[in-house]
């Protein structure tokens, strides 16, 4: 297996590419539409469910630490 170091610009561009349609379909948004999104608006959404995803994680972690001192 290669270190990180050892990808070429082209292969770094190819694996951020498919990191950031995988992570559009996993949040459920179809194909066709990711094809039509320009690159802000992919920014945008990425950014948007990044924001949902740590107010998440911080409503957990509060519940768990109201948790522990029960």
């Amino acid at each position: 297996m290669r270190r990180a170091g050892d990808f070429t610009p082209q292969e770094n561009m190819v694996y951020t590419y498919w990191i950031i349609i995988v992570q559009l379909l996993q949040i459920g948004i179809a194909w066709e539409a990711i094809m039509q999104f320009s690159e802000n608006e992919i920014m945008l959404i990425l950014g948007v469910q990044q924001s949902f995803d740590q107010m998440k994680a911080e409503a957990n972690a509060r519940s768990s630490a109201r948790n522990r001192m029960m």
